[in-house]
C-alpha cells in the first residue's frame, strides 16, 4: 500500500499493490532553470531501508526531446538494492497525466557507483505539467517496490543463434561462394631478385560481405551469381585480412589482438569498407598511444588521411592543453587548412566553464565530442564514419 494518505478517483493506470509512494514537491516550478542539463535536486528521503534523492532538469537532459522535462531517481546509500520504480504526476482531479512505470526490476547501485542512478530524459512535456501546477508547486509521486519473492526459479531462455550461426560460417569451404588469396606480394631479396611471400586462402559468402564489407563485396559482385569467384589481394597481411573477415562474421576481436597491430587493421577496414572494425580499432590506437610534441603531427596527418575523428579530436585536446609549449616549436604548414576548425573546437571546449549552454544548436553540435557524435548517429541508424564536420551536417540535415 502507499504510504500517502490519497482517494482515488478512477482506475490508476498501473497497481499500486505492494508499492511505497513518496510525494516530492518542487516549489516555484515556474521560476527554475530551464537550461539543458541543469538540474534541481531535491532533499534526501527515506524508502525501503535506502535513502534517495530526485533530480529534476526542468529544461531537459541530454537525451531529451525539446520541451520535455527528465526526471533522475538516484539511490544515495551505501548498499545496492534491486527494486522496480515508477513515477506519476496528476492533474487536480487526481488523473495521471505523465507517469513512467518500469517493467522490470532495476540495480540501482551504492551511492558512488556509476549505476546509481535511472532516469526519464523524456519524463513529460513541460507544458503540460505548468498547467497543473498546485500553488505553483509540481508534485511528483514516486513509487518504488522489492522484487516479487514468488517464481524465484530463473528460467533458461535460449539465446538466439543467429550469431553462433553465422560464425560457423566462417571459412566454410562447402557454402562459399567467394575464395580470397591473400598475400603473395614480391619482396625484395638481395639487389636484384626478388620473391614472392605465400598466399593464404580464406573462403567467405557475397551474401555475408555485401552488408558488413561494401569494398570487398564489390570485388566479387560482377562475376554472377553462381559459382566461385577467385580474388586476390595482395596489400594485406594474411593475419589482418583473417581479423577483418571473422569480424564480418560476426566474431569479436580481443583487446590483445587489437592492441598488437591497430593500424593494420585501421587501414585494411579503412580500404575495403569495415566500418565498424575500423573506429574499434581507432579507441583502441587513441587509448593506447601517448600524444607528445614528437608523435603529433604524424598522428594529426594519419588521422586526417583515414577519416579518424576520435584520433583529430585526440591530438587536438593535446594541441590546446600545450599551446603555449608548442607555439614557435612546431610547424603546421603541411596541415590542411580546413583542421583550423577543429583547433578551434578543443581549444574553445577547454576553456567551457561548468554551467556554460550554447543557446545555437549549430554551436551545441560543434562542441560535441566524437564519441557523442557518433553516438546520436547511430542511434538514428546513421554512418558513423566520417569527418566531424561530415557527421555535424549529417545531423543537421536530419534534425532539419
Amino acid at each position: 500500500m502507499s504510504t500517502t494518505n490519497r482517494v482515488d478517483v478512477g482506475t490508476p493506470s498501473v497497481s499500486l499493490s505492494g508499492w511505497t509512494t513518496t510525494e516530492v514537491g518542487f516549489h516555484g516550478f515556474a521560476n527554475l532553470p530551464t537550461t539543458r542539463n541543469e538540474y534541481v535536486i531535491s532533499p534526501e528521503f527515506s524508502c525501503l531501508g535506502h535513502q534517495w534523492r530526485v533530480l529534476l532538469y526542468p529544461g531537459g537532459w541530454n537525451n531529451s526531446s525539446a520541451g520535455y522535462v527528465a526526471l533522475n531517481l538516484a539511490n544515495r546509500s551505501n548498499l545496492s538494492i534491486n527494486v522496480q520504480w515508477g513515477c506519476s504526476v496528476r492533474d487536480t482531479n487526481c488523473k495521471e497525466v505523465a507517469h513512467h512505470n518500469s517493467k522490470t526490476d532495476y540495480e540501482f547501485g551504492a551511492v558512488d557507483s556509476v549505476n546509481n542512478a535511472r532516469c526519464r530524459s523524456n519524463f513529460a512535456q513541460r507544458s503540460t505539467i505548468m498547467d497543473i501546477l498546485v500553488d505553483g508547486t509540481l508534485v511528483i509521486e514516486v513509487r518504488m517496490k522489492l522484487p516479487s519473492t514468488s517464481n524465484k526459479v530463473k528460467q533458461f531462455i535460449p539465446a538466439n543463434p543467429f550469431n553462433k550461426n553465422m560464425l560457423e560460417l566462417f571459412m566454410d569451404e562447402e557454402t562459399a561462394d567467394v575464395f580470397f588469396e591473400v598475400g603473395g606480394e614480391q619482396q625484395k631479396k638481395g639487389k636484384r631478385k626478388k620473391t614472392k611471400t605465400t598466399t593464404t586462402s580464406f573462403h567467405a559468402h557475397r551474401l555475408v560481405l555485401k552488408n558488413n564489407a561494401s569494398a570487398l563485396y564489390e570485388m566479387c559482385a560482377g562475376s554472377g551469381e553462381e559459382g566461385i569467384t577467385t580474388v586476390s589481394i595482395t596489400d594485406v597481411k594474411p593475419e589482418i585480412f583473417k581479423h577483418m573477415i571473422y569480424y564480418t562474421y560476426g566474431g569479436k576481436l580481443s583487446d590483445e589482438e587489437l592492441e598488437f597491430n591497430p593500424k593494420d587493421i585501421i587501414n585494411v577496414c579503412d580500404k575495403y569498407g569495415v566500418v565498424h572494425l575500423k573506429l574499434e580499432a581507432e579507441a583502441c590506437y587513441v587509448k593506447s598511444t601517448e600524444i607528445t610534441m614528437d608523435n603529433m603531427m604524424d598522428n594529426l596527418l594519419y588521422a586526417d588521411s583515414k577519416n579518424l575523428a576520435l584520433l583529430k579530436e585526440a591530438v587536438m585536446d593535446y594541441i590546446a592543453a600545450n599551446k603555449h609549449s608548442i607555439i614557435g616549436k612546431v610547424s603546421f604548414s603541411n596541415v590542411p587548412g580546413d583542421m583550423i576548425t577543429d583547433v578551434l573546437t578543443a581549444v574553445a571546449r577547454g576553456e567551457e566553464q561548468p554551467g556554460d549552454d550554447a543557446e545555437d544548436e549549430s554551436i551545441k553540435y560543434n562542441k560535441m565530442r566524437v564519441g557523442t557524435l557518433r553516438k546520436e548517429l547511430d542511434d538514428r541508424g546513421l554512418t558513423v564514419d566520417g569527418s566531424r564536420e561530415a557527421m555535424i551536417a549529417l545531423l543537421k540535415e536530419k534534425r532539419a
